[in-house]
């Protein structure tokens, strides 16, 4: 196991009432359900219990969590709102001045009368998310006048309802409660978060938050925060204390009561699963078990408050369901139940060995070889094609460099590169090296900006290459298949939600645009 988090205490499982059998079932279900875990966090009783990242991920690493970044968002208004600097009765566009308004934008009697409270728990009136179109465009447009192109969109669309009234899952809402963070503190949501959550619940990662923002440099709030894990279990825990971490008060116990608390507002999406019905309170969902904060393709910080139990998860799945039904059958039954000294040592070992499916090549297999982007290919025609190089590996007919099983993280990430692949793009080249049987990282430069890659690839037993170029401070990963017929297939494991190019993932500090 990993180095204990740096405010909570260590335990093994069975010391805090847990059988470490059921964890060892949720990390072998996550795994066998082809659910691409990254990392998994558990405490229970103020002690962490279990703690691992799946090479190449680590806990030096922070992730694009998508849409629990409205748990941080809400927890900066909880800030705010504990200091008697905002209210949730504070409407919107009283807090936002007209002189953030593009010309021509009006705000109608209905959006004058939208509360902070109604963005917090989506409750804006609109019957569907209105943020893709025309909003999410106008995030990519600049402007030179201090006036904020997004909210001119925002209010071209009228709500449907009288806000407070109708929930839809609205990514504006988060958008405009972001905003007025912003007025108020004078700084973007980023810089409270930075200094005032993320310092506190893990102080060595602080520094490594980002988050997306428009080409005028707001934070999305919504979605875009780049966080580590050892946070996010942090945040999970602070709730579940009633506000207060490692001993100190955080946020309000009434904040936290507030935050967390289902507004009754039905969710009138058609058959949702099980546990998006439980109702909404300010960025957290209700649960069957519990209350949660998520983000796409499987981020989770969970809070379950009757078992005294946080939970962090990060992931790259689809079926976000399938993962909290693991969750509830087999780390449920756990807690509460007899464990053993064994089964604790069993859960320590394995938790320090995690590490995802690893490329390697086929014994003997080695070579070089370029290839043209094939026609049904997911990235952008903009990616033309690539080329495999080997690097101080031995001749075609030899052992590829690393080829062996990786029996633990440590081998599976970090060692010497095998092979280079160069990747033509947007009319220039980008290379990567590549292990083969383990991680290698690459720290590309695009404009200012970095992308951080660890790659894996390996040639198969009929002569072609595969990589997987995992972008490890996302949830994805591209993926790099070879054909016989002088073709390469360059896609995605998951599409992310910003688009088929990976240059949307592009996080240039604080200046960061994001293709609609």
């Amino acid at each position: 196991m990993t180095a204990a988090s740096p405010v909570l205490p260590p335990s093994t499982p069975s010391a805090q009432g847990i059988d470490a059998r059921g964890v060892l079932a949720l990390v072998d279900a996550l795994e066998a359900d082809g659910h691409d875990p990254h990392s998994l966090l558990l405490a229970r009783h103020g002690h962490v219990v279990a703690r691992g990242w799946w090479a190449p991920y680590a806990a030096e690493r922070v992730q694009l969590v998508y849409s629990l970044s409205k748990s941080f968002t809400a927890t900066a208004v909880g800030l705010l709102v504990d200091e008697g600097r905002l209210s949730l009765d504070d409407r919107v566009f009283e807090l936002l001045p007209a002189r953030l308004l593009p010309a021509g934008a009006e705000v109608s009697e209905r959006y004058r009368r939208l509360t902070l409270g109604h963005c917090l728990t989506m409750a804006t009136g609109h019957d569907v998310d209105t943020w893709p179109g025309r909003v999410a465009l106008s995030a990519t447009t600049p402007s030179d006048d201090g006036t904020d192109p997004v909210l001119g969109a925002i209010l071209a669309r009228e709500p449907e309802h009288e806000p407070g009234t109708a929930w839809a899952y609205n990514q504006l809402a988060t958008y405009l409660a972001a905003s007025c963070v912003r007025e108020v503190t004078g700084s973007g949501v980023l810089d409270l978060v930075r200094s005032r959550v993320v310092s506190a619940l893990d102080p060595a990662g602080a520094d490594r938050v980002r988050w997306h923002r428009t080409a005028t440099g707001r934070e999305l709030g919504f979605s875009g925060i780049h966080v580590g894990t050892d946070a996010i279990l942090g945040l999970a825990h602070t709730y579940l204390d009633g506000g207060r971490w490692a001993g100190d008060r955080l946020l309000s116990p009434a904040w936290v009561a507030t935050a967390t608390a289902p507004t009754g507002l039905p969710n009138r999406e058609p058959d949702p699963n099980p546990d998006w019905t439980h109702g909404y309170g300010c960025s957290f969902w209700g649960a069957r078990h519990g209350y949660r904060g998520d983000g796409a393709y499987g981020q989770y910080a969970i809070v379950l408050p009757e078992q005294d139990v946080a939970l962090a998860i990060t992931s790259e799945t689809v079926d976000m369901q399938a993962v909290l039904d693991l969750v509830w059958e087999h780390l449920l039954p756990a807690i509460d139940r007899d464990g053993d000294a064994g089964a604790d040592d069993a859960l320590a070992a394995r938790m320090a060995a995690l590490a995802v499916p690893t490329p390697r090549s086929a014994p003997g297999r080695f070579g070089t070889g370029s290839w043209t982007r094939s026609t049904d290919s997911q990235l952008p025609e903009a990616y033309a094609g690539v080329r495999v190089e080997g690097v101080d590996g031995p001749d075609p007919a030899g052992e590829a460099t690393g080829a062996g099983e990786a029996t633990d993280a440590g081998q599976a990430r970090g060692g010497s590169a095998a092979y280079r692949l160069t990747v033509e793009a947007h009319g220039t080249t980008a290379t990567v090296e590549v292990g083969d049987g383990h991680w290698v990282d690459t720290r590309l430069t695009v404009g200012d900006a970095e992308l951080v890659v660890a790659a894996a690839a390996g040639w198969t037993a009929d002569g072609t290459f595969e990589a997987d170029l995992r972008l490890v401070e996302t949830p994805h990963r591209v993926r790099v298949r070879t054909r016989h017929d002088g073709t390469a297939w360059l896609g995605w494991h998951r599409v992310p939600l910003h688009g088929s190019d990976p240059l949307a993932l592009v996080l240039p500090g604080d200046r960061t645009y994001l293709s609609p």
